[in-house]
């Protein structure tokens, strides 16, 4: 994320957009096929993390569950921080707000809530629902960069 805020805001701050946006849809792919791999090494080696502590039976088959689980959205988490950084190069702060902290307090942490108090569901399907929810900031963050909102220099606005 901060490395496409510093090289896409560079070439807004020296005016060339379509440099930009190219860059930026570079930078967005190599960084979720990038999290592809890193996710599918880190789902592979799942297992072995959790045996170097000393818990219960099912501390580690959880903890390796967890770590798959976070793996397989590693992509998903790579596209929202490039877009997240994407829109924030181009001074688009409020936005980012939204996308970000109000997201989280308006919609993942009343999922997890409802979730945890109001069903049976077990914790590691509550952890993937709430993961889910995030599909929509891709949406969001999709429709934004590709509509160009971000696309502005604010070095000589």
């Amino acid at each position: 994320g901060d490395s496409v805020a510093i090289i896409v805001g560079q070439l807004l701050g020296a005016g060339r957009m379509e440099e930009a946006k190219d860059t930026d849809t570079k930078l967005i792919t190599f960084s979720v096929l990038l999290c592809i791999v890193i996710g599918a090494l880190m789902a592979l080696v799942a297992p072995l993390f959790p045996r170097l502590y000393n818990t219960t039976d099912e501390g580690p088959h959880m903890g390796a569950i967890f770590i798959v689980e976070v793996a397989m959205f590693m992509p998903v988490n790579a596209f929202l921080h490039a877009t997240y950084f994407t829109l924030r190069s181009g001074g688009k702060t409020i936005i980012t707000f939204l996308f970000d902290s109000v997201f989280i307090w308006c919609v993942s942490v009343p999922i997890a809530f409802v979730l945890s108090r109001y069903t049976g569901i077990h914790v590691l399907v509550i952890y993937a629902c709430v993961q889910l929810a995030d599909l929509i900031k891709c949406v969001i963050g999709f429709v934004l960069v590709k509509k160009g909102v971000w696309l502005q220099n604010i070095v000589s606005s």
